[in-house]
């Protein structure tokens, strides 16, 4: 209903216009905080950029796509809501920096590594594109001894703080002998302790999950070098523990992903030239078995006549891709209607990286100008 003050013309009440303020994209937006200082300090507040963000995961999320490696990193694009792959609009950062490669998502913001003149080690960026502001992540006393296997990027509600993780691992990528652990709050590093059996290797990108860290791996049960058992370690945020987790029946080609607020497993069980598609969801409490996680299998497909490699899930559809000699293919497996759709896109193969990713107003408490970096 609207509103009359002493005879001013009509006003709609604070909620609505918040209301409709929280579904715009953020380009206008930021264009909108020329229109008051109330509005230019709402964008600001806590609430609204949460209110914006939860709006934007739910009704206008993204799949984000790199072409894997160092060579071509401003090949960046996404495939939005409507099915459409476009490109990534003025990239500046990764246009002034090259050599950048995203490895993370959360909140709309992204982790940017960045290989710069062939200087080892690479330093890191934390990147918000939709409101072009960076930070440099400060250097962190590089392992001699050890090699950089993986980095990681998340978010924990509990402490309301975003992570990156480093992972190294030994001269022969055998085992996981170091992990060190930046603050975007503190803005500082810390080396956090890996009490897991150290015969412990990890075979997959980091999924975060209500602020806990998830990785595939596997670890040495005989004196093999090839008898592995699979299992899922992961680090909670917050406290900083790790832990290994039991997981259910899989294939090699298998992903982590989040389904329904949970940590999911993916799986492409082939055989005979034809794949079949398995979902498997954790549920977390105590059951018969005495166990605290359960996993519960959610989804199995019809046998799909060709090879798949799962990849994420992405508004309840579960992404795969399909290499054929012509083209790339994304395979999308709908979880509420049950219906499989093909999608080419030309640009999409194994070797790229894909990411969720929402636009967000989620400050880094960095800089707009790029030219200081290089």
């Amino acid at each position: 209903m609207k509103k009359e003050v002493d005879g001013d013309p009509p006003v709609l009440p604070e909620k609505i216009i918040r209301n409709i303020l929280k579904r715009l994209p953020v380009k206008s937006l930021v264009r909108f905080q020329c229109v008051c200082r109330h509005w230019r300090n709402l964008f600001k507040t806590a609430a609204f950029i949460a209110d914006h963000l939860h709006h934007s995961n739910h009704q206008n999320p993204y799949l984000l796509f790199q072409r894997d490696g160092w060579d071509d990193p401003s090949n960046l694009y996404w495939l939005d809501s409507e099915m459409q792959v476009r490109d990534f609009q003025n990239p500046p950062l990764l246009d002034y920096l090259k050599r950048g490669k995203i490895v993370g998502s959360s909140n709309g913001l992204l982790c940017v590594e960045i290989n710069k003149h062939d200087v080892s080690p690479h330093f890191l960026l934390v990147w918000n594109p939709a409101i072009r502001e960076v930070r440099l992540v400060p250097e962190t006393n590089f392992h001699e001894d050890y090699y950089l296997y993986s980095v990681a990027f998340g978010f924990s509600p509990v402490i309301n703080d975003y992570k990156i993780v480093i992972l190294y691992v030994n001269e022969y990528y055998t085992e996981l002998s170091a992990v060190k652990v930046y603050s975007l709050s503190s803005g500082s590093w810390k080396e956090v302790k890996f009490r897991v059996n150290h015969s412990t290797c990890l075979h997959s990108h980091c999924v975060t999950v209500n602020g806990v860290m998830f990785w595939l791996g596997s670890k040495r049960v005989g004196e093999d070098p090839d008898d592995n058992e699979g299992l899922i370690v992961s680090l909670d945020l917050a406290t900083e523990a790790f832990r290994v987790i039991p997981i259910p029946e899989h294939d090699f080609f298998s992903t982590l992903a989040v389904y329904e607020e949970k940590l999911a497993m993916v799986s492409g069980i082939r055989s005979t030239g034809h794949s079949v598609i398995h979902l498997w969801v954790m549920e977390q409490g105590v059951v018969a078995s005495g166990e605290r996680w359960n996993w519960t299998k959610k989804y199995t497909s019809s046998p799909y006549p060709c090879k798949l490699y799962p990849r994420t899930i992405w508004r309840n559809v579960i992404v795969c891709t399909d290499d054929m000699e012509d083209e790339s293919t994304a395979v999308l497996f709908n979880l509420t209607t049950k219906r499989i759709k093909k999608l080419a896109i030309s640009k999409c193969d194994d070797g790229h990286d894909i990411f969720n990713y929402a636009e967000s107003l989620v400050p880094v408490g960095g800089m707009k100008s790029f030219a200081n970096f290089l």
